[in-house]
Order: structure tokens, then C-alpha cells, then sequence
């Protein structure tokens, strides 16, 4: 079975159109079952199936990366809760997504869009640290360490903004068990409490940036 680039080039816009499905032709009839056993198998999105236009996709998501870069998380939650339906093999539409659940603390539903986009897209350095950072406030720092150490290596040169933000987080978390590990061995073990993390100056929370156009 061919791919599914090849079944999309194997007929023209125009002999989609003018094919019929009531009265299929052998070679509109492979190409029906080919991109529907694709959509089946999660090969391609509702998006590919449909034929909807990515350049009407994309400038919903500029809609929506407007809505949640000032602050309206309700209105950018409609549109990219729909943007991961249409097409989910989209990892930024799931990154913003997680992004509006993370601001709106629901962060169990945020990781798990942080991590969709992360199996269609490993190298996002965006979902790598925001999704670390849950981790971090829940204080699980292995995760969050693994995930912070994985964003810091895609960045070698350091002029990632987001690996950046992983470098301050990590300085961090090492003062802040630097600081529990000397009150456990303080005489006053008992009196001592541990400390919430302070997260230096400068470091905010990012949100995804929107994707160049091809």
C-alpha cells in the first residue's frame, strides 16, 4: 500500500471533485479505502481525511495564539480544543492547548497534551519545559529534571529561550535541595520545613510561538 503522500498526489483536486463515491471508479475506489484505512489506523488526521485547507487551520491558530497571548484562556481553549480534533497530528495545536490548561491549573490535562505533542514532535522545546515545570511544582524532580535535561541538550549554543528557562529552573531545584539537605542535618531537625521553590528573576512560564509558514 502506498503512502499517504502518494494517495493524496494520486488524484488532482479537480478529479476529487468530480469523482463520485455513489458510482466509484476502480481507481477512486482504492483511493476512498487507502485514505480511510488510514484514518482508521491513525495514519492521518480528520484534517487529511476531510481535505480541509492547513492555511484556514493556521490562521485559526493565530486566532487562538492571539486570544491566549492576552490572557483570553477561554476563547483560545474553543479553538484549539477543536484545532487538536480536526487535525491532532498537529503538535503545536496540542502545546497550546496544554499551555491553556496549564494557566487554567489543570495541570493533568496539560501533561497530557504537552506529551502528545512531544510523541509527534520530540524535539519541542516549548511542551519539554512547560511540562517540566508541572512536574516541578508537584514536585516529582526526576521527571522534571529529565525534562529540563532534554530541552538543555537540543540547545547546545543556549539561545533557546525555553532551554534557557530549563537552565535557570535546574539552578534552582539544586539551591533549593542544597538548602533541604543542610536543614536535615541541622540539630533542629524537627523544627525544620522544607522550602517552596523560588524561581529566579526573569524566568516566566513560555507559551508556544506560532510555527513559520510554508
Amino acid at each position: 500500500m502506498s503512502d499517504s503522500g502518494d494517495i493524496f498526489k494520486s488524484l488532482t483536486p479537480q478529479e476529487k471533485a468530480q469523482s463520485k463515491l455513489h458510482d466509484p471508479t476502480p481507481h477512486r475506489k482504492k483511493y476512498v479505502t487507502d485514505l480511510l484505512f488510514k484514518f482508521l489506523t491513525d495514519q492521518i488526521s480528520y484534517a487529511q481525511l476531510t481535505g480541509v485547507s492547513q492555511k484556514e487551520l493556521y490562521r485559526l491558530a493565530e486566532i487562538g495564539h492571539v486570544k491566549l497571548k492576552h490572557g483570553r484562556v477561554d476563547e483560545a481553549k474553543k479553538i484549539f480544543s477543536c484545532l487538536v480534533k480536526i487535525d491532532h497530528k498537529n503538535p503545536f495545536y496540542h502545546s497550546c492547548l496544554g499551555s491553556v490548561h496549564q494557566k487554567k491549573g489543570l495541570f493533568v490535562d496539560a501533561v497530557y497534551e504537552y506529551s502528545e505533542a512531544l510523541k509527534i514532535k520530540k524535539d519541542d522545546l516549548t511542551s519539554l519545559v512547560n511540562r517540566g515545570e508541572i512536574y516541578l511544582k508537584h514536585k516529582n524532580y526526576k521527571k522534571a529534571a529529565e525534562d529540563f535535561r532534554s530541552a538543555i541538550l537540543l540547545d547546545s549554543l543556549g539561545k533557546d529561550m525555553f532551554a534557557n528557562r530549563a537552565r535557570s529552573l535546574v539552578i534552582a531545584i539544586k539551591r533549593n535541595l542544597q538548602v533541604q539537605k543542610k536543614a536535615m542535618q541541622s540539630p533542629q531537625i524537627g523544627a525544620a520545613k522544607p522550602q517552596n521553590l523560588r524561581i529566579p528573576a526573569g524566568v516566566r512560564r513560555g507559551r508556544p510561538a506560532l510555527p513559520k509558514k510554508k
